[in-house]
């Protein structure tokens, strides 16, 4: 049956109106362009891909919202061959949005032609590709930082299989192997050609178990490049399954020689240093921030008397002597600071069985890069034998320089002697000598009971001048008087009885405070005499106002036995009489009983016993004698 002309006109109505619904309802942008590009139709999903609507684009150029980077590729690689006709791909770009931002599109390209076969319009057809395109250079970007990482690692991927024989290696095991890509693999060159031979049946084992037991492995073995370079690489290897059974083996190689040299260098490195720790002759210990021992020698531990397990419980203050705990604390703490790195110094340590121990300490620290104190390693050398030797030349330099400054005593006293004897002993005897001849030329009886009298007065001055000089020989001559041990409060209390007259009579003060220092081994009778002597100077030159306060006290300084008086009194003028203050007969108040004897004595009986006396004096303020009674024995240990 034949279609009438109304019936066909109907049918192409039809498939018009088809085609449009199909057009404006399709999730693709559909665009008609004229052979320039300009815009004709743009289909409605414009504006969901854009946000611009299809009567916006109607008559403009499409380039004004392609990137201006796509571009030149779009007009060369699509727009021209469409406009003479040829066929074209389908081209990715970016194409602007109406909010600013770009959507990818895939567009293809078709040229529509007229009968003479023309170009007369263009057909575009775009999709959104934007999520293709990110997903795309994700992954390229993933590819690229594993590409790095497995250049900067050494790292490369292998992968063998079982069945087809096909032995797979990753672009970076051609380089840690030296090996040209183009030239491929296989099992049997990497066991012949690149396997260390000592080496080789470790990594078959491994490669076995896989195979047979689906165990993974890691294992560090050698190779040996195309160059011929021995290295060393850590191969781990994962068994490959296909339904259900082992097929092959798959895993990593890395390059590990750089870290082998280093890890071997730290090797030979600890072992030199253990060997040095372990066999010094001097003492080595590794201390922590806190001071405690992290590690220590045999040589230390035998220094101090202990076991080495013995001393790891401990710190070093607690084998310190207690008197030098504070003895380098203070360079310690700028080693922790960080303010120096090192510090030597002397000290005493304490041996197990008590005795003192003399050490030289060098102290280095021992930091992280970052400055951070790890340790501080201390080299401790026993020093007691030199230190002993070092005392005993001390002791007996000192003991020169001591018997060098009695001989200059002796002969001040020699001279001083002399002079007593020139003046103090020649007046009166040239005085005897004369009254003897006036006595001879003598006249009368009363004349002669006159001269005798003269005589006898003159004859007593000159025996006691004798006796005086006579005690101190004797005092000089004799030192080793008995000592005992005495209390200086029993001492005290019976010389400061005997003139407990005169202290009530001038209401003086007596203030005794023997507490830091009660006892003394000492010769009784000097210690008394030299209370008495002081006590009663004091006393004597008192000053009349304020009442007088005189102290007494003992105590130790620097290992010094110290006995000390000081008083209120009329005081000394030092200035002046300094150098004549313990010299015989001398005496500086006029208006004062007083031979000028005690001075002189007890500065005998002092230094008789190897001591000393100072004195302090200010006139009109007082006076202070410091009387070391014993002098420390420096060089003890």
């Amino acid at each position: 049956m034949e279609e009438r002309p109304g019936q066909e006109k109907i049918k192409l109505d039809q498939n018009q109106d088809l085609y449009r619904v199909l057009i404006e309802t399709s999730r693709e942008l559909i665009c008609l362009h004229d052979p320039e590009g300009i815009y004709l139709y743009v289909n409605p999903i414009i504006e969901t891909l854009t946000g611009f609507k299809p009567e916006e684009m109607l008559g403009r150029n499409p380039y004004d919202f392609i990137h201006p980077d796509d571009r030149e590729r779009i007009l060369i690689d699509s727009h021209n061959p469409a406009k003479e006709g040829k066929p074209t791909v389908a081209m990715q770009y970016r194409f602007l949005k109406k909010d600013g931002d770009y959507v990818w599109f895939q567009t293809l390209t078709q040229p529509i032609k007229n009968k003479e076969g023309k170009v007369t319009h263009l057909n575009t057809t775009s999709r959104d590709v934007t999520d293709q395109v990110q997903l795309t250079e994700s992954l390229q970007q993933e590819k690229k930082f594993s590409s790095i990482m497995a250049e900067l690692a050494k790292v490369g991927a292998w992968e063998s299989n079982l069945e087809t024989g096909i032995l797979y290696w990753s672009s970076e095991i051609y380089k840690i192997l030296e090996r040209d890509p183009s030239l491929g693999i296989d099992r049997d060159t990497v066991y012949q050609k690149y396997s260390y031979s000592e080496d080789l049946e470790k990594l078959r084992e491994n490669n076995l178990r896989v195979y047979q037991k689906g165990e993974t492995y890691s294992v560090e073995h050698r190779m040996v490049t195309g160059t011929g370079r021995v290295i060393w690489v850590r191969t781990q290897g994962k068994p490959a399954y296909s339904d259900g059974r082992i097929v092959g083996v798959y895993g990593a190689m890395q390059d590990i020689t750089l870290s082998k040299l280093v890890e071997e260098e730290i090797r030979l490195s600890e072992k030199k240093f253990s060997e040095a720790f372990h066999s010094s002759g001097n003492g080595i210990i590794l201390l922590d921030r806190n001071g405690h021992f992290l590690e220590l020698n045999q040589s230390f531990a035998k220094m101090l008397g202990y076991e080495p397990d013995e001393l790891l419980f401990k710190s070093f203050q607690d084998v310190t002597y207690p008197e030098d705990l504070n003895v380098g604390a203070e360079a310690f703490r700028k080693i922790i600071d960080g303010e120096r790195d090192s510090a030597q110094f002397a000290k005493r340590y304490l041996h197990k069985k008590g005795h003192i121990v003399w050490v030289f300490i060098t102290g280095v620290a021992v930091r992280k890069d970052s400055g951070e104190l790890m340790f501080i390693v201390s080299q401790i050398q026993d020093i007691s034998r030199k230190r002993i030797l070092e005392n005993i030349l001390r002791e007996k330099n000192a003991r020169l320089r001591s018997v060098g400054n009695h001989l200059k005593e002796r002969i001040s006293q020699l001279e001083e002697f002399n002079q007593i004897v020139s003046h103090n002993m020649r007046s009166p005897i040239g005085n005897i000598s004369t009254l003897v001849k006036f006595l001879e030329e003598a006249e009368t009886e009363k004349e002669r009971v006159e001269y005798m009298e003269y005589l006898k007065t003159t004859s007593d001055q000159l025996l006691t001048t004798l006796n005086e000089i006579v005690e101190v020989i004797k005092i000089r001559q004799s030192p080793k008087v008995v000592s005992e041990e005495i209390q200086f409060e029993s001492v005290f209390s019976r010389v400061k009885a005997m003139f407990l007259g005169q202290i009530l009579e001038y209401e003086a003060e007596i203030i005794a405070d023997f507490s830091e220092s009660p006892s003394i081994v000492y010769p009784q009778v000097y210690l008394e005499s030299i209370f008495l002597n002081l006590l009663s100077n004091s006393l004597k030159y008192r000053s009349e106002s304020p009442h007088p306060v005189i102290r007494f006290r003992t105590y130790w300084s620097h290992g010094n036995h110290i006995l000390e008086v000081q008083d209120n009194g009329l005081g000394i003028d030092l200035n002046k009489h300094g150098d004549q203050i313990f010299k015989l007969h001398k005496r500086f108040h006029r208006n004062t009983d007083g031979r000028g004897l005690g001075l002189f004595m007890t500065k005998n009986q002092i230094e008789s016993l190897g001591g000393e006396i100072q004195v302090e004096s200010t006139p009109g303020q007082g006076t202070k004698f410091i009387i070391h009674l014993s002098k420390a024995n420096e060089f003890a240990i």
